[in-house]
């Protein structure tokens, strides 16, 4: 009795599981999310010998649902001695695949490219990492959610 009960959960837990990564596409990221994160970015000796900088970052990205980045604005700050935060803005593009992993791409008004490897936790929350060679950072993002007036 109990070998038919242990194969309906097992198969009730894959069908169930089958349809939690079918979930995961593009639309899946839609609305504005506020992201923060840290890492190192790579610099010239004569700024620091170990040629990379601790870096913190935070900001807003705003996802249509359909795989473009509509806007996105930042501010970057590191330990530079020479310099004070960054600020700037950002578009780009995005893909999630059905089992809920994909990529980030954005192009910075200040000119240059950043590269992702991304990961849905939930519609309201994702996590990036840096592919781009000699950067490591990580970002958090969460889900703006504004409350309804009454």
């Amino acid at each position: 009795m109990k070998a038919p009960r242990i194969a309906a959960t097992v198969l009730l837990l894959l069908t169930l599981s089958a349809h939690l990564h079918a979930a995961c596409s593009n639309a899946l990221l839609h609305g504005t999310y506020a992201f923060s994160g840290q890492g190192f970015i790579p610099i010239t000796s004569d700024i620091s010998p170990a040629l990379f900088l601790p870096q913190a970052v935070a900001g807003v990205i705003t996802l249509d649902g359909k795989g473009t980045v509509t806007s996105g604005s930042l501010t970057l700050n590191t330990t530079d001695p020479n310099g004070g935060p960054d600020r700037g803005t950002f578009i780009g593009t995005y893909a999630v695949d059905s089992n809920c992993k994909g990529t980030l791409e954005t192009s910075l008004s200040t000119g240059g490219e950043l590269h992702f490897d991304l990961i849905v936790l939930r519609p309201a929350e994702f996590t990036v990492i840096s592919t781009d060679v000699g950067s490591s950072a990580i970002y958090s993002a969460k889900k703006i959610v504004v409350p309804k007036e009454h």
